[in-house]
C-alpha cells in the first residue's frame, strides 16, 4: 500500500472535507453496516454538501416499465414555452450502482437545468445488490426509450439527447451514447460529458493502488461497489489489499468496463468506428482511483476520431458534485458542462 497522500496535496476548496473526513476516522460507504445504512449516509451527506436548490418551474417524477421492473425517472423542465426542437439532458446518477438517488443528485439536475434552458430527465435506475448487473443498465435503456416515445407530448426531440452522470453515473452517460446494446432505435445522442468516469471494473489501474486509503473513494469502496452490483465481483471481500482477488466475466461486459472496448478497437481486434463517438467532455481527477482510466479513455476516442475535451484536475479527489455546495470547482465545472451540452446538443 502506498503512503497515505497528505492533504496539503488536496485542492484547497477540497481540502476541509477531506481533513473532516479523516478526522473521524476516514470510515465510507464500505464501513457502514449494511447498505441501507451506506445509502442513508449517502443522503445526509449529499444533503449537507450539495448545491442550494435552484428554483425550476416543473419538477415531477414519474413511473417508467411495469409493476415488477418500476422506477422512476425525474423530469426538470425551467422553459416557459416548449418547442418541439428542444434537447434533452439525461442524468445518471453516480455511487457505484449500489447507492445514490434522484435526491442525491436533485441540485446538480436542477442547475443543469437553470444553465442551459434545457429539460432534464434524471434517471433513478434500480440498485445492487437487490438489483444486480444489467438490470440498472437496462432501466437506462428503458429511460431513453420513454423519452423517444413522450417526446412530442413533453415538447422535446428524441434525436437531441446529451448524456451527463457522475462516477458510476459517468460510465452509464458514454454507454448509453454509443455502445450497440445501450442504443435506441429513434433517438440520438449529440453528446456525452462523463465526470470522473467508472470505465473499467474488471481491472485495477495503479490509481486503485495509490488512492488506498484517506479519501472517501478508495481502492476498498471500488470493490465493494463491483461485489454488489457484478455477479462474481472481485471474488472477495471488496477490501482485502493487497490481493485483489479474480473478477467475474460479469466485469469484462463492454457495458460495465467499456476502456476495454476501446482497448480492442485500437488494437484492431474490435470495429474501430466504436471509437468514433459522440462528442465528450471527459473529467478526469488527479487524487482519485478512476483517474488514469479517464485519461486513457479520453486519449483513446481521441485517437479514434472522436472530438473530446479532457479536463484534468490532479489535485482534487472524487465526489466534486454532490458536494459543490462546499466546493467551488465542482459547481464551477457545471458551468463547463453547461456550455458544452449547449455547443453541441
Amino acid at each position: 500500500m502506498s503512503d497515505l497522500i497528505p492533504t496539503t496535496e488536496v485542492a484547497a476548496d477540497q481540502r476541509p472535507l477531506i481533513e473532516a473526513f479523516r478526522e473521524n476516522g476516514s470510515k465510507s460507504f464500505q464501513d457502514a453496516p449494511d447498505v441501507a445504512t451506506a445509502r442513508a449516509n449517502y443522503e445526509k451527506s449529499s444533503a449537507a454538501n450539495g448545491l442550494t436548490p435552484d428554483g425550476v418551474l416543473s419538477v415531477r417524477d414519474v413511473a417508467v416499465g411495469s409493476d415488477d421492473s418500476r422506477f422512476l425517472v425525474r423530469v426538470y423542465d425551467n422553459r416557459s414555452s416548449k418547442q418541439p426542437s428542444d434537447g434533452v439532458i439525461v442524468f445518471f446518477h453516480g455511487g457505484g450502482w449500489v447507492i445514490g438517488s434522484l435526491d442525491t443528485h436533485d441540485p446538480v439536475c436542477r442547475r443543469l437545468a437553470t444553465l442551459t434552458g434545457l429539460p432534464v430527465v434524471a434517471v433513478d435506475y434500480r440498485l445492487g445488490p437487490e438489483h444486480r448487473f444489467p438490470v440498472g443498465h437496462e432501466d437506462c435503456v428503458r429511460a431513453i426509450e420513454w423519452i423517444r416515445d413522450t417526446a412530442a407530448e413533453n415538447g422535446w426531440d428524441a434525436n437531441r439527447i446529451a448524456t451527463i452522470g457522475d462516477s458510476a453515473g459517468g460510465g452509464l452517460a458514454n454507454v448509453i451514447a454509443f455502445e450497440p446494446r445501450m442504443l435506441v432505435d429513434g433517438t440520438t445522442v449529440k453528446c456525452q460529458v462523463p465526470l470522473y468516469p467508472m470505465l473499467n471494473v474488471d481491472s485495477e489501474s495503479p490509481g486503485w493502488e495509490q488512492l488506498a486509503d484517506g479519501f472517501p473513494l478508495s481502492a476498498k469502496t471500488l470493490r465493494w461497489f463491483i461485489d454488489n452490483y457484478i455477479e462474481g465481483g472481485c471474488g472477495g471481500d471488496g477490501g482485502s489489499l493487497p490481493e485483489h482477488g479474480a473478477r467475474g466475466e460479469l466485469a469484462k461486459d463492454y457495458r460495465v468496463s467499456p476502456l476495454l472496448l476501446a482497448r480492442e478497437a485500437a488494437a484492431g481486434r474490435a470495429d474501430k468506428q466504436l471509437l468514433r463517438q459522440p462528442p465528450a467532455l471527459i473529467q478526469s481527477l488527479g487524487l482519485d482511483p478512476l483517474g488514469h482510466e479517464a485519461v486513457e479513455y479520453a486519449a483513446l476516442l481521441a485517437q479514434g476520431g472522436t472530438h473530446v475535451e479532457l479536463v484534468h484536475w490532479p489535485h482534487h479527489a472524487h465526489g466534486l458534485y454532490t458536494s459543490a455546495g462546499k466546493i467551488a470547482s465542482g459547481e464551477a465545472f457545471l458551468e463547463r458542462s453547461a456550455e458544452f451540452i449547449k455547443r453541441f446538443i
